[in-house]
């Protein structure tokens, strides 16, 4: 397991701005931007967030590894009173040189007093978390009554199997946990919460620009049994306090 600081360091400098086998290409870039909104609204969509956002009064929401804050600014454009959180010093400041509330702090040590949210967002982070367990726990004591988490994470489904070592989300050292709908759904119920919703999506064959036919069939095809047979490389669910 990597030390605290080993995982800080992950974070900073090169990690949001040159794609590798991990981290991300120019995170702060439109084309990012746009992806990442993209993602969110399917997600947000097959959540049944837009109902039920429409019966909500107050609007209280907190991301946990927000990086630059794309979603954040996403929610506040919507009417929500928002708010990021992440350890990646680089990529706070540049969200807030957008404007973007966003914290530099570690969420486990960081005092919210009384604030408390409707939603709390955690999309694609719980991997890289040896404490995941104080996490989900901390969330789940932050949440307003009849509050939901909104959580992604991998999933070690068909395609994790298949591939085995040659996974695409088998990145080591960042990622140091790795999750299915039964063992995330045992975690949940360890920290108060229970798993009201989810589904997967994902199957490796990525967007690839001038795709022949085939692959682009193959891509359909997989996606699709992905998606409705819980087998993909993403787990998206909903959790809310018992």
């Amino acid at each position: 397991m990597p030390t605290p600081k080993e995982l800080i360091n992950l974070y900073q400098g090169e990690y949001f701005k040159k794609r590798t086998d991990r981290g991300y290409a120019d995170y702060t870039s439109d084309k990012i931007y746009r992806s990442v909104i993209s993602t969110l609204e399917k997600n947000l969509r097959d959540l049944n967030f837009f109902s039920w956002e429409k019966k909500l009064d107050k609007k209280n929401l907190l991301e946990v590894g927000c990086a630059a804050g794309h979603a954040v600014e996403y929610f506040s454009r919507r009417g929500w009173n928002a708010l990021g959180i992440d350890i990646a010093q680089e990529m706070v400041a540049a969200g807030k040189a957008k404007g973007r509330p966003l914290l530099y702090a570690d969420f486990l040590t960081h005092d919210f007093g009384s604030s408390r949210f409707g939603l709390i967002t955690h999309w694609a982070t719980l991997e890289h978390l040896p404490q995941a367990e104080e996490f989900l726990k901390k969330m789940a004591s932050l949440l307003s009554p009849q509050g939901k988490i909104f959580l992604s994470t991998c999933n070690t489904g068909y395609f994790a199997r298949r591939y085995k070592n040659m996974w695409r989300y088998l990145n080591v050292p960042e990622h140091v946990f790795y999750f299915n709908k039964k063992s995330l759904r045992l975690l949940a119920q360890k920290c108060g919460l229970y798993l009201t919703h989810s589904f997967s999506y994902g199957s490796g064959y990525t967007a690839r620009p001038g795709a022949g036919f085939l692959y682009r069939l193959k891509k359909r095809v997989f996606d699709f049994l992905a998606r409705y047979l819980h087998l993909g490389d993403m787990l998206v669910v909903c959790l809310e306090r018992k």
